[in-house]
């Protein structure tokens, strides 16, 4: 393997467009001396970067955690992400997402940054969103992973508690989304003639809630799409948004509040293991503990 590919695939700690410019400085050494990017590694071969270069490339912080993971093996494993948590590092949010408890998993350390293997997640989910995520361990698992989700192979399952009584017991919402005009954050139904993407989601109702706040609704949800805040957004249109979820929230809200969770839960995926064509389910149970089915 060259040294380039091995940095890439284990120097974990830094972002992969990173590594190049460490070789080009000289940073990244073989058994002491400098290497070249095309340079081939053995496996009895000592690796390392310097510590200051490494601290220029504004490297991601491991951070040991605790992790409930549904399936690993040698290619990629499948957590159940905790609700408040990003997936990825973004602006200010340099620590604390899952990707930092996925660097320590996969054995670095903040005085150790290289890694069995560099985390890639498949897919996200909203940071107020829970539930299972796809990590893949290696480039081209990857890739597989993304074209999957793509080509909507990659069955995917929620569940939602949302405001007032939801009246049909099973329904389609069939909505374009786009990009809010008022509030960049947000997304909208935008025409499709406007710009908007195509989005469905399946709906039916698992369970109703009434208690002295009001009235809720289960519902289990089954996206074809995977458009920024789908769900939310579906929900919120038929006049039944996601409790918790102030972003859609209409004007008279009885049980919501400012917290970084709502009650939206990813619980089940389906998908073919690149690698061997296994069919792979992971499926979190009503105690929430993960399992494979």
């Amino acid at each position: 393997m060259r040294l380039v590919d091995y940095a890439k695939a284990h120097l974990a700690t830094v972002a992969v467009g990173s590594v190049g410019p460490l070789i080009a400085q000289g940073a990244i050494t073989i058994n002491g001396r400098i290497g070249t990017m095309c340079e081939l590694v053995g496996p009895e071969d000592v690796i390392a970067v310097a510590p200051a270069a490494h601290a220029a490339a504004f490297p991601l912080v491991p951070e040991p955690r605790a992790l409930a993971i549904c399936f690993e093996d040698e290619d990629l494993l499948v957590v159940d992400k905790p609700a408040g948590v990003h997936v990825h590092p973004m602006g200010p949010y340099r620590t604390g997402t899952l990707v930092n408890a996925l660097l320590a998993h996969a054995g670095a350390t903040p005085d150790q940054p290289w890694a069995a293997w560099r985390p890639h997640p498949a897919h996200r989910l909203d940071r107020a969103t829970s539930g299972l995520v796809i990590i893949a361990k290696r480039a081209a698992i990857h890739e597989a992973l993304r074209a999957d989700f793509a080509a909507h192979r990659v069955h995917r399952r929620y569940r939602a508690t949302v405001h007032g009584r939801v009246e049909l017991a099973s329904g389609t919402i069939d909505a374009p989304l786009g990009r809010d005009p008022t509030f960049d954050y947000r997304r909208a139904i935008v025409p499709l003639a406007s710009g908007g993407q195509a989005a469905v989601t399946h709906y039916s109702i698992v369970d109703r809630i009434v208690d002295s706040t009001g009235e809720y609704t289960v519902l289990e949800l089954e996206p074809e799409t995977g458009r920024t805040h789908q769900i939310r957004v579906h929900l919120a249109s038929i006049g039944h948004h996601i409790v918790g979820d102030t972003i859609y929230a209409s004007a008279n809200v009885t049980r919501d509040d400012a917290s970084q969770a709502i009650e939206l839960r990813a619980t089940e995926l389906r998908f073919t293991h690149p690698r061997d064509g296994r069919q792979i389910t992971c499926v979190l149970t009503a105690a929430d503990t993960p399992a494979r089915a």
